[in-house]
């Protein structure tokens, strides 16, 4: 048995969906027979995070903005070293004072979820010169690292640092999901859920497909009409803004196709895992991808319509889209096509590559 510390700092809620792949990765480790508490530095207030963590014990460490977001991270590290971890699992984030020394005295593994540089540079110009000044200070003194993509466990400005490494794809847990009914609509139907102001997720591309496709219908969850940038939107997109996954359940079971990122080429990246295309899949809807996704590098599957990782993939590809579309419309995927996604899959090589950089004690 190990003692696990997950160490995250989270803002957007128990409700997203990284915090419930976090509560569902807790999930598994205690299944497989470990101790697992949860430390979270947030600046949300009133949020009851341990209502959706079942057994997995949570510590909260709440700041006020930049005043408090430096000092108070101090209270958060003690918390972790008082509870003694065999292990600590931490969600590469920034750089905090006491970090790199809790980092060093007990094994810890970062797991990298992103291209932290190429996608600091769209952030607003201190923070991308503090990260690169400071990010060294946690890549250094970490024993073991988990990337979510291939690309990213290739990439020069993380293999400096690398001493062992893993990759994993993101997963879920599919017990949650059943497959929806298969959808009768006269038009076809495309859904994609995102956040606002995410220049990757290539909702402008969606905005040309669907002025290209106007008697199809594009249900826009978690964006508001309001923060489009297009001064223009075509009359057949529908935008719900946050939603709970009980609210955009009946959504996905209208769907007949579902996108993901189209614009990964603007983070720099050629590959992912994203967990909404892992919640798609599913519920059986077949996806179309501007990227590469890490868990079906080896095989093309036919589910899946990837793109070019360009600028122009939609415009230069219309046909190809309405190709595929049309050949899914009314159509799912079945769950042992999409099986090796699951949690409870995943999470036993992740425990096993934590019991191996332990043992290196």
């Amino acid at each position: 048995m190990m003692r696990i510390a997950y160490l995250i700092h989270w803002n957007e809620g128990p409700e997203s969906g990284v915090f419930k792949k976090i509560c569902s990765q807790g999930k598994e480790w205690i299944k497989l027979g470990n101790e697992v508490k949860l430390f979270i530095y947030t600046n949300r207030k009133n949020d009851d995070w341990q209502d959706h963590c079942g057994q997995m014990e949570v510590a909260i460490q709440r700041y006020d903005g930049w005043k408090t977001r430096f000092s108070k991270f101090h209270n958060l590290i003690h918390q972790v070293d008082q509870w003694q971890p065999d292990v600590i699992y931490h969600r590469y984030d920034l750089y905090y004072p006491y970090l790199g020394g809790l980092l060093r005295k007990y094994p810890s593994i970062l797991e990298i979820n992103t291209n932290d540089l190429a996608e600091m540079r769209l952030s607003p110009g201190f923070r991308y010169w503090y990260h690169l000044l400071t990010r060294a200070r946690v890549l250094r003194v970490s024993k073991g690292y988990v990337f979510v993509s291939k690309e990213l466990s290739e990439e020069t400005h993380y293999s400096r640092y690398v001493k062992s490494k893993i990759v994993i794809g993101n997963g879920i847990e599919m017990d949650k999901f059943n497959i929806t009914e298969t959808p009768s609509n006269d038009q076809l139907r495309a859904v994609f859920i995102g956040s606002p102001g995410q220049a990757w997720h290539g909702t402008d591309k969606i905005v040309k497909l669907a002025a290209h496709q106007p008697s199809w219908t594009f249900d826009m969850i978690g964006i508001e009409r309001s923060q489009m940038e297009e001064a223009e939107l075509p009359s057949n997109m529908k935008f719900y803004g946050r939603l709970t996954k009980e609210e955009y359940q009946p959504i996905m079971q209208q769907a007949d196709i579902a996108i993901g990122s189209l614009a990964m080429h603007r983070a720099m990246m050629k590959e992912a895992s994203p967990l909404k295309v892992r919640e798609y899949l599913a519920y059986g809807i077949p996806v179309i991808l501007g990227y590469r996704d890490t868990d079906f590098a080896e095989h093309k599957a036919p589910f899946i319509l990837e793109l070019p990782n360009e600028n122009n993939n939609v415009e230069a590809n219309l046909d190809l889209i309405h190709v595929f579309c049309m050949n899914w419309s009314g159509k799912r995927v079945k769950r042992e096509w999409v099986q090796h996604l699951d949690t409870k899959e995943k999470e036993v090589v992740r425990v096993d590559y934590m019991r191996s950089i332990v043992g290196e004690r």
